[in-house]
């Protein structure tokens, strides 16, 4: 039986004067993101596992998420609507829905101009050229959190994410991978508010910690 071999190549890529190129994603782009995050919650090792369907809308300032997965073996599932023109987060969770203000700025779509890049070539052990996978390679520290992100040649989306470091002093590790990609967005209603979000008025303040939204690139101002 015939068995695909992977081979892959780092080169080395930057400019005539030594910087990095501007590295950014597409305006609007939508994926299913796999992620498995570990850290600590009031002293106590957590696990958590989940898939989230992510549209990005950088043009209108929105961002969608539906996850659901497993905390430490238990089920969960949330729906988040991130409205940043009106500064409000909704969640839904078991057909309730609850807002808070949001008080982060939206997620930048390009790395830091400080990250290292270099260029991944990956062969599936087919002979044709048109069985080639590019994918491009990024590694950089921001916010105290080491981030290594790989990133679709022909898309320019974040294709895998690995994160490791101390969050709110705690250990913390995150890998993502995204699959699915494609560009623009498919299904506009994805940012529709439901029935039980519409008389919804914000309580409290969200502030999204620098990992959650593992699709997006990091800001290099950020406090956590």
């Amino acid at each position: 039986m015939f068995k695909a071999a992977v081979i892959l190549v780092l080169l080395p890529s930057v400019s005539a004067n030594g910087d990095i190129y501007d590295v950014c994603t597409p305006l609007q782009w939508e994926g299913l993101q796999f992620v498995v995050t570990g850290t600590e919650e009031a002293g106590r090792p957590t696990m958590i596992q989940s898939t989230t369907q992510f549209s990005f809308d950088a043009n209108n300032s929105r961002i969608a998420a539906s996850t659901s997965g497993f905390q430490d073996g238990h089920q969960f599932q949330k729906d988040f609507l991130f409205l940043y023109q009106q500064k409000t987060v909704f969640v839904i969770e078991e057909g309730k829905c609850h807002a808070e203000n949001l008080v982060n700025d939206f997620p930048p779509h390009c790395l830091p101009r400080n990250f290292t890049w270099v260029m991944w070539r990956t062969w599936y052990g087919f002979e044709k050229l048109d069985d080639e996978l590019i994918i491009f390679g990024y590694s950089g520290y921001v916010n105290g959190l080491n981030y290594s992100v790989q990133m679709s040649g022909e898309i320019r989306a974040p294709a895998l994410q690995q994160i490791l470091g101390n969050y709110n002093d705690d250990p913390f590790f995150q890998t993502s991978e995204i699959v699915n990609t494609t560009r623009g967005i498919q299904n506009p209603d994805v940012f529709t508010l439901p029935p039980s979000c519409k008389t919804a008025k914000p309580e409290g303040n969200y502030k999204t910690p620098v990992y959650l939204l593992g699709a997006t690139f990091p800001r290099e101002s950020a406090v956590p």
